[in-house]
């Protein structure tokens, strides 16, 4: 198959913690890298965001990602939904450059729904979205956040208008019949997989040496990025309750503009609780090198408001880290309560740290639930992911071809 996938917001290649690079990005490299193993062609069409930047960059073997000019580098997230009909167009033009028809679209978040509705539309080829987020789960999860005033109603748009809806926990299914209606018909959940070449369990003092952190300290790590949704404030609050135990270390890797609201009331917070020495903020990390972080830490909490899945526990695990989270979202669905780590129903500092703090002193639980998260991390395979979303594909593609026969 020749396969489009389109992140019109984000580079797969960006940076995980940078501004708007999160577990999206994660799914498109390694589903592209994935299906392209399998002998299929995939572009990956991105805005561009350096004009510095090649507009081309090598998937595997025959595969490719492809940075679309649209707007320019300083435009805002909100603005983007006016360069969809540019983005389009260029898109269109380096297809007809290049020669290639493509046979199906993928398109991920709801600003690429828009674009994979305009292009399978001119092509008359099946579009598939998978949402990722969705603008009704995060407000409910956060009252006071902001989404762009046409986001819910352009997400049941192409819920109709699609030919597929790719999901990948059970929980999405839930979410869609109760914020948007019965769209069960047009919908496949596929769980993603992890890339164990690269997240593996490489010794916990063999990390710490490599970042410099002492042995004898208790280190806990958040991975993400510095948003309201991920819910920062209350981790910091929970490691302000153990904090005097000693050589206790939060590290916070990720990244926001230092103008950002959010990141300085997170430094501000941190100032107020006393624990300027006792937290680290590192900034982005390439994704490659967080497998280091994860094996130096103790424990790795999540204490998000809403997340679709959690990439980062998975990867966390399959380094044989221990788990504090939110049980939000799909995050359920990869962390197991009582085995791979904790999962918390309460929004308040106090539970978090309880469950920190058990991990933190019982070396016999840290060590069983390591395993156990080691097992779990196993089960998740980007190759049995990638078929079955080729084999789904294909099913859609014929789907379509005998709708438009008859």
């Amino acid at each position: 198959m020749i396969i489009g996938l389109v992140s019109f917001h984000t580079c797969p290649k960006a940076n995980l913690g940078e501004k708007d690079a999160g577990g999206m990005n994660v799914y498109l490299d390694n589903l592209a890298r994935s299906l392209d193993l399998m002998g299929h062609t995939v572009y990956v069409f991105t805005r561009k965001h350096d004009f510095e930047e090649s507009v081309e960059f090598s998937i595997g073997t025959r595969s490719k990602l492809v940075h679309i000019n649209a707007g320019n580098q300083e435009v805002l997230k909100k603005d983007l939904i006016d360069l969809i009909s540019e983005f389009s167009s260029n898109v269109q033009t380096y297809m007809v450059d290049e020669g290639i028809e493509l046979e199906i679209l993928h398109t991920h978040y709801w600003l690429s729904g828009l674009i994979g509705d305009l292009l399978s539309e001119t092509w008359g080829i099946p579009h598939v979205i998978t949402f990722h987020t969705l603008a009704k789960t995060k407000l409910r999860a956060l009252a006071d956040g902001e989404e762009h005033f046409s986001r819910t109603d352009s997400e049941y748009k192409l819920m109709d208008s699609v030919d597929g809806i790719l999901v990948l926990t059970q929980k999405e299914i839930q979410d869609i019949r109760e914020l948007y209606g019965e769209f069960s018909n047009k919908i496949a959940v596929v769980p993603p997989g992890i890339d164990l070449k690269m997240f593996y369990d490489c010794g916990i003092y063999t990390a710490r040496n490599e970042l410099n952190i002492p042995r004898e300290s208790k280190m806990i790590l958040f991975v993400g990025r510095i948003d309201p949704i991920k819910g920062l404030e209350l981790l910091v609050r929970a490691v302000s309750l153990i904090a005097s135990e000693k050589d206790v270390l939060l590290y916070i890797v990720g990244g926001g503009d230092e103008g950002d609201k959010y990141l300085s009331f997170i430094k501000s917070l941190v100032e107020k609780t006393g624990l300027v020495e006792k937290v680290i903020f590192t900034g982005p990390i390439a994704h490659d090198e967080l497998r280091t972080y994860y094996n130096a830490a103790d424990v790795f909490v999540l204490p998000s408001h809403y997340e679709s899945l959690g990439f980062v526990a998975i990867e966390a695990m399959a380094c044989g880290t221990p788990v504090v989270a939110s049980r939000v979202g799909g995050i359920p669905s990869v962390v197991d309560h009582g085995s791979t780590g904790y999962l918390i129903p309460w929004r308040c500092p106090e539970a978090f740290a309880g469950q920190i703090e058990v991990l933190l002193k019982n070396e016999d639980l840290s060590g069983f639930m390591s395993q156990q998260a080691l097992k779990r991390s196993y089960s998740l395979s980007w190759d049995s992911t990638a078929k079955t979303v080729s084999h789904y594909y294909a099913e859609i593609i014929s789907d379509v071809a005998n709708i438009q026969f008859v």
